[in-house]
């Protein structure tokens, strides 16, 4: 009796030391559409689950094909190295804003991006491309998040201005 209470007593002990090291690990969750990993960021006055395009695949892929985007969520684009980057709305179902964010936070450029007319029948993927608007960084930047629409006049976002980005944690896996 006393053994069977005892172990009674060493499992319930240790079921609570495993929930309580469970609460404090970090919750990685998947977007149920991409697959890919979110992380919460604050951005002016308000948090933002971003889903991380950290490779190459990734970042094309994009936001292509989304019919919609939640007020607080977006995308961001994280590149291993600084460089100068472009952007545009291939095959986008939707209006999106882009702000594109140097290494230490700085916003270098704002765009407010358009959906495009569909592929046409008969026009060849080289014509389509060809005709979409390019949104550039103008500088050399690490980052490009992208929003819902909108949101850059929402948060009134303005060139120059330093957002707190976590940057080591989304650099982890950057190709």
């Amino acid at each position: 009796m006393a053994l069977a209470t005892t172990l009674r007593l060493v499992l319930a002990t240790l079921c609570l030391v495993l929930f309580a090291a469970a609460q404090d690990a970090p919750k990685l969750e998947k977007h149920p559409i991409s697959g890919l990993t979110r992380i919460k960021i604050p951005i002016a006055s308000e948090h933002f689950t971003f889903e991380i395009a950290d490779d190459s695949w990734e970042r094309a892929r994009g936001l292509s094909g989304r019919d919609k985007l939640g007020k607080n969520e977006g995308m961001i684009f994280v590149y291993a190295r600084p460089d100068t980057l472009g952007y545009w709305m291939r095959n986008c179902l939707i209006d999106i804003d882009i702000a594109y964010v140097r290494a230490d936070g700085r916003i270098m450029a704002l765009h407010r991006m358009k959906k495009e007319p569909p592929r046409r029948e008969g026009e060849t993927m080289s014509e389509y491309e060809a005709r979409l608007p390019r949104y550039p960084s103008r500088n050399i930047v690490q980052f490009a998040l992208e929003f819902p629409a909108g949101t850059i006049d929402r948060l009134k976002l303005k060139t120059g201005q330093r957002l707190t980005l976590p940057r080591q944690e989304l650099l982890k896996h950057a190709q």
